[in-house]
Parts: structure tokens; sequence; C-alpha cells
């Protein structure tokens, strides 16, 4: 894509694109999926199995997995025995060189090695691109989100309506770009009727049937972690702080780029309606939402994705200065994302694997006759152990996410485990002193301290199972300096003493370097 072929400087980001999407399909086999993506894998495997989507196997249908389309797609893989991490993997590595192929397109460039390789590099340089790493719909959200942008820049209508339904199909949140851009793009020039036909036909309608049967089939108006996100602290009522500060570099850095690269050309009308109708009301809508499950930003890859869409779309005005935009870009990237990407990796590849916690799950998998748990860490463990698990924070769980769980609430599911993991909050875990409880603000250190509060200590022993890795707990501080939690860094696991394994239980965790309460007790003393 660069001036009479391809530079030197093109030709060293095209081979970096090729280490860098050869790294990306490696890194599955030495590190393992986020917890929030191996939730919808969970209802993936569970759809396969049993064609009902649910949290728990057999369970009541549930709708914690918002990622519909990609749901379903890798159920479909899971189906035919493919794993879903590596079709996860896979299928986010084909969406990059499709996506690249696409802005190669755009930009009307010959599609060839250097120029595909190249691009996928750039997209590699997203800090998001970590979320994909870890099992997340980034770069199929992204395929669509960039098939309907470029469609609508092209006035090709019909394009945009399909991709703009496929895109809210992969993932909620993608009706705030579907919408503006659809309703905006109606009335672009002659032939209205034909577009509302469109419209109406290929987004309107099937949108309406698709709500109405997951709101009959779940029986919820909205999908549960909507409701277990509403509560939040909120400035002036509306923006959530935390969602203003992930939001901010990638936003800041697109706007940077484009007024380099583009100056008077963004007031251009087609430029100007494609950045208002993407960017403005997607960012509105993030900033009021509260955005737990945002590993690595992954909800604000669009910002750069409608830059590069800008960009590759004003290709011949961009072709005289392309060295120098391209070095300001990189430049920008440097100033304003390289951190990210640098501390997204680092807790990629060293601090979120957690080896001993899956492998724990694997062998609670091998026990007889299975059993039941309330475990707040909803991912790894009942997606390896394939217990009946219900999750407390209610992500998963119906009962819990329109009110917080109650200590009663564990008396009455009488699980065979329970699994905690605090914020903050004492080691052994316990109800700290003076505590109104129940408490009913939605909190994780209410929430932790309720399920506590119900956990009878004549039915039940704890034990303490170490959290995360090796490398996370040796390291008191993250390489940026940032404080780890420290002395909390146990799950809490609470073990029913009838259950007919619980020596099982024991030895296992003893395995994989869990300790009673009185032995960590003992040992506390003793350092003492």
């Amino acid at each position: 894509m660069m001036q009479r072929g391809t530079s030197l400087l093109w030709r060293a980001l095209a081979i970096c694109g090729v280490l860098l999407l050869a790294a990306f399909l490696v890194a599955p086999h030495f590190c393992q999926a986020s917890e929030d993506a191996i939730i919808l894998f969970q209802y993936s495997g569970n759809l396969a199995h049993t064609g009902v989507i649910s949290f728990i196997p057999h369970g009541p249908r549930a709708e914690g997995a918002t990622d519909f389309l990609w749901m379903v797609y890798l159920a479909a893989g899971r189906w035919i025995g493919i794993p879903s991490y590596g079709l996860a993997i896979a299928s986010s590595a084909a969406c990059v060189l499709l996506l690249s192929f696409l802005l190669v397109k755009v930009a009307r460039q010959r599609v060839n090695f250097w120029n595909v390789s190249a691009v996928v590099c750039l997209l590699f340089l997203a800090p998001q691109s970590f979320a994909a790493e870890a099992g997340f719909s980034v770069f199929a959200f992204a395929i669509f989100l960039g098939l309907m942008a470029a469609s609508a820049f092209y006035e090709r209508y019909g394009c945009a309506v399909v991709a703009g339904l496929l895109l809210c199909l992969v993932r909620p949140d993608g009706v705030v770009f579907a919408l503006p851009l659809l309703a905006v793009y109606l009335f672009r020039g002659p032939g209205i009727a034909s577009r509302l036909r469109k419209l109406c036909l290929g987004f309107v309608l099937p949108g309406i049937v698709y709500f109405l049967w997951r709101w009959h089939y779940f029986g919820h108006l909205l999908p549960l972690p909507f409701y277990v996100k509403s509560d939040t602290a909120r400035v002036w009522g509306v923006l959530v702080v935390k969602s203003a500060i992930g939001l901010a570099p990638p936003l800041l850095a697109a706007c940077a780029v484009l007024a380099i690269a583009l100056r008077k050309e963004m007031l251009q009308r087609r430029n100007a309606l494609l950045f208002a109708t993407l960017i403005v009301p997607s960012s509105l809508f993030y900033l009021a939402m509260r955005l737990d499950q945002n590993y690595a930003n992954r909800f604000f890859l669009y910002p750069l994705l409608v830059m590069a869409i800008l960009l590759a779309g004003n290709y011949e005005t961009i072709r005289p200065r392309a060295r120098e935009v391209l070095l300001a870009g990189l430049g920008v990237w440097v100033l304003l994302l390289a951190y990210f990407w640098i501390n997204w990796s680092v807790i990629y590849m060293l601090e979120y694997p957690e080896p001993q916690v899956v492998a724990v799950a694997s062998e609670l998998e091998r026990l007889p006759g299975g059993g039941s748990m309330i475990v707040s860490e909803s991912g790894a463990i009942p997606f390896y152990s394939q217990w009946v698990a219900y999750d407390p924070w209610g992500l998963n769980t119906p009962e819990f996410a329109k009110r917080l769980i109650r200590p009663d609430d564990v008396a009455q599911l009488h699980p065979d485990l329970v699994i905690l993991h605090q914020e903050a909050g004492p080691v052994p875990c316990a109800v700290a002193a003076g505590e109104a409880l129940p408490h009913t603000a939605r909190s994780w250190p209410n929430m932790t301290q309720n399920v506590i509060a119900g956990v009878d200590p004549e039915e039940y022993v704890q034990w303490l199972l170490p959290e995360y890795n090796d490398y996370y707990r040796t390291h008191p501080k993250r390489w940026n300096g940032a404080a780890r939690l420290g002395k909390y860094d146990f799950q809490c696991w609470y073990i029913r003493k009838s259950y007919p394994q619980n020596d099982a239980v024991k030895a296992i965790l003893s395995r994989f370097g869990g300790v009673s309460v009185a032995d960590f007790e003992k040992a506390s003393n003793s350092r003492d």
C-alpha cells in the first residue's frame, strides 16, 4: 500500500505481522483463556451436548453469555469435536486476515502478501488483541463492524444492513453502532424507499424476531449481565469513571491519527458522517456502562477500527505523504497505546495463567458422582469440573442477577463446595466483626460476606487454595509497580463434611498447595 511498491518500513511491518500471527496461534499452548471467556465456553459446551443454553450442565436456561452468535458458532465446533478455545483462536486469526483483506480492498490497493501482512501487524498492535488471545470475540465483532462501516462508506446499504444484523448477534452492544449508522444512512440521497425495505426485511424484522425469541426462551427482558451491572456509582448520574479511563487512550489515539492524516478531509460529509455515527453514540453508551468484564479493554477496539476504515477509504488523499502518516501513527501508538499493549502481554503470558486451578477442577471432574458448588470464580472451575455450579454474583444464575445472594440462599442450596475469592477481608475467610447482615447493596465484598455468613461452620470445613500462579505470588508488585492483593491471594474452599468425597477433595487441594485453616494459622503463628 506504499507509494511505488512496498517500502522498507512496510516490509518490516509485514514480517512483524507474520510473526505476530504465528505468536497469536501458538500462545494458547502455553497460556489459558480468560475466566469470562471460559464462561462462554461453558455455555457453548452445554448447548452442544444438551441443546439448551445453560450455565449448569443439563440445568435451567440462563443468558449469562451475551455473545450469542459467537456462542452458537463455538457450540457447533464443540458438537463436531473442536475444542472451544482452539476454535476461538483460529477463528480470531482468520478474522484478522479477513479484516486486513477488507482494509486493503477499501484502500483500492493490490491484495498481496506484503500489504495484507503489514495490516495484520497494525491490527495486532491494538492492545485488544490480547482479549482475542484470551478467547473473546473481539475480532469477530470487528470484522462485521468493519464490513458495515465500509459498506456504508461506499453506500452499499444492503450489505451494511446484513453486516449490522450479524454485528448485533455477535454482541448485543452492536446495536449502538448499527442503529445510528443504518438510521442516518437511510436518508442519504434518493432511493429511500428501497433502503427502507432493506432495513425492515434485513435488520428490523429479524431483530424483533430474535428479541422476542430470546425473551420467551430465557424469561428475562435483558441478559443477566445487564441487571448485574446496572447498579454502580456514576458521576452526574451518567458517567462511569472506570469506563472513561479505559476508553480515553484508544479514542485519543484514533482522533490524533485522523487529525494528522486527514486534516481538513475529516470535515468532508462522508468522513464526518461515518465518524459521528460510529463513534459518538457508542462512546456515550460505554461511558455510562459498568464494564467489569472489560479484559484488555476489549470493548474499546472500535475507535481504532473506525480510524482504520477512514484511513483506508481516503488513502488516495494520504498517498503522497503515506510514509509520514505511518511514522506519525506509530509514534501515537508509542505515546498512547504501547504501555497497555505491554501491560496486557505481561498479564496474559505471565500473571494470568492459573494452572493449579485448572488442574484442581480437572481432578474434581474425575470424582465419582460429581457434586454441586457455589463458586464466585465461575469460569475455569465449573468448566473443567463439570459440576453443578451456582454463580453468587448473578451473571449466570438468574436468582441472583436482580438481587444480592443472601445467607439463607446458601443454606437452601446446600452445596458440596463453596468457593470464594475476596477482594478484601480476613484470611481465612470470615464475617467481619460488627458486620450488619444480610447486605443488600451490590458489591463484591458484600456478596462474599453474605455467602460466608450462610456457611454453617458445623457442616463445612474451610481450606485455602493459593490464587493465581507462582509468578504472581512471588512478585509483590506488577512490572509497572502496581500493588497486588497480597494477603488475599487465596481462594476459600468450604467442603461439606458429609459430602462422600470429602477426603478426596482435601487430598486434591493438598496436592496443589492447598492448606487447612488449622495448618495455615499454625504456619502464620510460627512466622510471627
